[in-house]
């Protein structure tokens, strides 16, 4: 018994064990933040939207549609398909308000095509709302389509917040339509995409 040196807490399973994850937790957090930052996205398609032509909102008459222009592609050249958009494009339901502000559709890397639909969402309501990709589904050819766009965001009461949501569809799609999920029911928005 004489003097017994104390060990080290590296020295001890918990301690090792302690280490380990605060490395983990570290490299996790720092490829989250470069993932966020799009540092990891060289080879995905930009999930841009394009901006709508000259018709002014408010001025499509009933049952007509409003053209879109189609997203650059990743060269930078614009693709050349377009997206008919329904001439009512707002959609509510109690405090919750969605709003179609654009699509664009450009060919995906994987030999698909990539519809990235621009919505605004606005919370009338006092508490916080999520704006995300859960909301949203596309049916086309039967199929219903879950977005990949990753779109997560809060919106706080009595404002609005807009984001983009983005659908890998087959390279033949030529209508689909956008279904928009409330607590209350659902919404639908026929869109036509037409090719170059």
């Amino acid at each position: 018994m004489a003097d017994e040196k104390p060990t080290s807490w590296w020295a001890t399973l918990p301690g090792l064990l302690t280490a380990a994850a605060a490395v983990i937790t570290a490299v996790t957090g720092l490829l989250l933040g470069l993932g966020q930052l799009g540092l990891f996205d060289a080879g995905r398609p930009a999930a841009s939207t394009a901006s709508a032509s000259s018709t002014p909102a408010g001025a499509a008459q009933p049952g007509s549609t409003v053209r879109a222009t189609g997203v650059p592609s990743a060269t930078g050249n614009v693709a050349g398909w377009t997206v008919a958009l329904p001439a009512e494009r707002k959609f509510r339901s109690a405090d919750v308000e969605y709003e179609i502000l654009g699509a664009g559709v450009r060919p995906d890397v994987s030999g698909r095509v990539a519809l990235t639909v621009a919505l605004r969402c606005t919370n009338h309501g006092r508490y916080d709302i999520n704006f995300w990709d859960s909301t949203f589904r596309l049916n086309a050819d039967g199929i219903s389509h879950s977005p990949d766009s990753g779109l997560n965001e809060l919106v706080a009461g009595d404002s609005s917040k807009s984001g983009d949501v983005r659908f890998i569809l087959p390279a033949d799609t030529r209508e689909a339509l956008l279904r928009i999920k409330f607590v209350q029911g659902e919404s639908t928005a026929q869109l036509a995409i037409s090719p170059p």
